[in-house]
């Protein structure tokens, strides 16, 4: 397992897990796949608390794509304002609870997962130890071509997850700060 260094603090949960159900697929690599149901499914990440006031804008933010040609752009290196979907103005509006339960499949935005405490968040908090928490986004279903989808419905056979976590909010793709997953439907 890689680890990375956070403002002095050495992080060891470099890694993203899609939970189904019972299962688990622990995601480690820069690039990988996962087969899932499908069904509802959730994105569990280690990241820091969103900080408003003191302008730390700790989050994920992740793009669903439906074409593997458009993870072309993400490099090491590369910063955000090069990448139609992270761009500075790209962070879709979550749902009217705040959160986002429908993943939006689009090539020019991203979800914009923060946590700031239990009144403003738009995922869950599930473990903490120190400085390092565990969230989780909960997807329940797709929003695809101007529609909202169930998963059983979906007619795509995968999508991909493009997860950046600017851990030193460089807005920069930094050594370990993204992972691209190719989420296979069974």
């Amino acid at each position: 397992m890689k680890t990375f260094i956070l403002f002095g603090q050495e992080i060891k949960d470099n890694y993203i897990t899609f939970v189904q159900g019972d299962s688990s697929y622990k995601i480690s690599k820069a690039t990988d796949s996962v087969f899932l149901e499908r069904g509802p499914f959730s994105l569990r990440y280690f990241g820091r608390m969103y900080d408003n006031k003191s302008q730390k804008f700790y989050s994920a933010q992740i793009a669903v794509l439906e074409n593997q040609s458009d993870t072309k752009s993400v490099k090491i290196g590369t910063h955000t304002k090069d990448i139609p979907y992270f761009e500075p103005g790209t962070g879709m509006a979550p749902g009217q609870n705040g959160m986002y339960d429908t993943v939006v499949i689009s090539n020019t935005g991203h979800h914009y997962l923060t946590y700031e405490n239990e009144k403003e968040k738009r995922v869950f908090l599930i473990s903490t130890n120190q400085k390092k928490y565990e969230f989780e986004w909960i997807i329940s279903a797709v929003f695809n071509k101007a529609q909202d989808v169930q998963f059983h419905d979906l007619k795509l056979p995968c999508l991909f997850f493009v997860v950046f976590l600017d851990n030193n909010l460089n807005e920069v793709i930094d050594k370990g700060e993204m992972k691209i997953v190719k989420v296979i439907f069974k």
